[in-house]
């Protein structure tokens, strides 16, 4: 009989430190400076997780998107954010960077990586104290920051979408901050800058 006790106890151990939080309560839109519009987002569970899945156009950068996660208790629930993002820019998109804040300690993790065909990624670790992205600033928290590449894949053309997704790990409620900056092909970078020089020059005439 005791050992079977002792057996439950690490059964039942076991089976608390593997319960996430569960959300309770979310938000996310962009801010008000137009650089995004959305579409759509929705939070479904997904297999023990969660899954936030946004549909969206972006005009500028960077862009920002703001919102909240509300748990019932202070576990760690898992989030994979899920970005379908339309390409409304004046250049094609060679590389891509989502840099994501918190107001409470988290991690982005290695796995359920979501990128265009061919990209690479790189993932910097959350920092604490450190800017939180937004127009307008809503103070220090941890950033982490997810690097997308062209690699041997294409660049997301003018029109078109390009697919970007991470998982997010955290500490019970939380407010969340986004800042997306897409970055134009060299040849692009080159034709843009003499676009600015023609237009400086007819300036001075």
């Amino acid at each position: 009989m005791r050992y079977f006790s002792a057996i439950l106890c690490v059964l039942l151990l076991f089976a608390v430190s593997t319960v996430n939080a569960s959300i309770t309560g979310w938000t996310c839109g962009p801010d008000t400076d137009g650089a995004i519009t959305m579409n759509y987002t929705t939070l479904t569970p997904d297999g023990g997780e969660y899954l936030l899945d946004m549909d969206g156009v972006q005009h500028g950068y960077p862009a920002h998107l703001a919102g909240s996660f509300t748990t019932d208790t202070e576990l760690d629930p898992t989030v994979k954010i899920l970005e379908d993002v339309s390409n409304d820019t004046d250049f094609a998109w060679a590389d891509y960077h989502i840099a994501i804040g918190m107001t409470k300690s988290f991690s982005i993790l290695s796995t359920g990586i979501t990128a265009p065909t061919g990209w690479t990624w790189v993932i910097t670790a959350p920092a604490a104290d450190q800017p939180l992205p937004g127009d307008i600033s809503p103070g220090t928290g941890w950033v982490g920051v997810v690097n997308y590449y062209k690699g041997t894949g294409d660049s997301v053309a003018i029109g078109d979408d390009g697919l970007f997704g991470f998982k997010v790990s955290f500490l019970g409620s939380t407010n969340f901050y986004t800042a997306q900056v897409p970055t134009p092909e060299p040849t692009t970078i080159i034709l843009l800058g003499l676009g600015a020089v023609s237009v400086i020059r007819r300036k001075r005439a």
